[in-house]
């Protein structure tokens, strides 16, 4: 994980760090707290906790189990992970709710008693698009209702499923995004993102409702400001700076807009963009991006 200030799976298991770390392969990273992050990593299927930072914190090179196997071993049952690939943090519940590609499912891991047993709270019933199944589960989070969205790059759309949903819970089609990635949720006000790989674009469903609308890219693949190159996860900041922040994978960097942006709206590169390198200042393939409380980007680096 790289920070800057302005802010083929193997093993399965989570675990948490004190305070960045450099990872392999890093595949989603979420926060529901100022400072507090969380990260995924398929190529390594391991799963990070990051604990809230301050201006003067520093980062251990050592991390803890906190779920799965402490080797790295994949499995089925409720005490294993295969594949996590993104990830939400439920705070008041102290709760981890992770996407498992390897099994389509979602997990709820509670921290309370760590290791614990997860529960099913959505898929586990093969791959596929029914709408108790998922083929390529990616993004994942909560609106303040409680509601379960889950974006399938597989079936190009994102699921619904309600606050108390089950593995035997069918869930309802919010929309049709094609290769629907990452997604996050703002909670004050509804707007639900979601990023298009296929598509290069980043949509929003306004007060998490209707028809989407681009809120950055969708000019084609390009390296323009206006454009995207295979785009991967999208990270709203309602608390600091109000703005859209999308890993721009193909371009090695990271972009941010305004609140209000639009497919005509130039973005803003806020790190990288300078080529694919190990540089201080250059990334290859960035996969996710957090903000925290003292305005510093966390991104992982593929």
């Amino acid at each position: 994980m790289i920070t800057t200030t302005g802010k083929g799976p193997t093993t399965s298991m989570l675990t948490t760090i004190k305070s960045s770390t450099t990872t392999v392969e890093p595949g989603s990273t979420t926060t529901t707290e100022p400072g507090s992050t969380t990260t995924t990593e398929p190529g390594s299927t391991t799963t990070q906790a990051v604990c809230t930072v301050s201006s003067q914190s520093t980062w251990s090179q050592t991390a803890t189990t906190v779920f799965g196997s402490p080797t790295g071993a994949s499995g089925s049952t409720l005490s294993l992970l295969n594949s996590p690939i993104g990830m939400y943090y439920d705070e008041p519940k102290n709760t981890l709710i992770v996407t498992e590609y390897g099994n389509k499912r979602i997990l709820q891991i509670s921290l309370n008693n760590s290791p614990s047993v997860g529960t099913v709270i959505a898929g586990g019933n093969g791959a596929g698009c029914k709408m108790n199944q998922f083929t390529t589960n990616i993004g994942v989070g909560f609106d303040s209702s409680g509601q379960l969205y889950v974006s399938d790059a597989g079936c190009n759309r994102v699921i619904r499923f309600p606050s108390n949903s089950t593995s035997t819970t069918s869930g309802t089609l919010f929309g049709n995004i094609s290769d629907s990635q990452d997604l996050c949720i703002n909670p004050l006000t509804g707007d639900l993102y979601v990023v298009s790989y296929a598509n290069n674009a980043v949509y929003k469903f306004v007060n998490g409702s209707g028809s989407p609308v681009v809120a950055a890219g969708g000019n084609g693949y390009g390296n323009a400001l206006n454009q995207l190159a295979g785009p991967n996860s999208v990270y709203y900041d309602y608390l600091y700076t109000h703005s859209l922040y999308v890993t721009d994978n193909d371009n090695h960097r990271v972009m941010k807009y305004p609140s209000d942006s639009t497919r005509a709206t130039n973005g803003t590169v806020v790190a990288g963009g300078k080529g694919a390198g190990s540089g201080a200042n250059q990334f290859n393939r960035p996969r996710t991006v957090l903000v925290d409380s003292q305005g510093t980007l966390y991104i992982s680096d593929g």
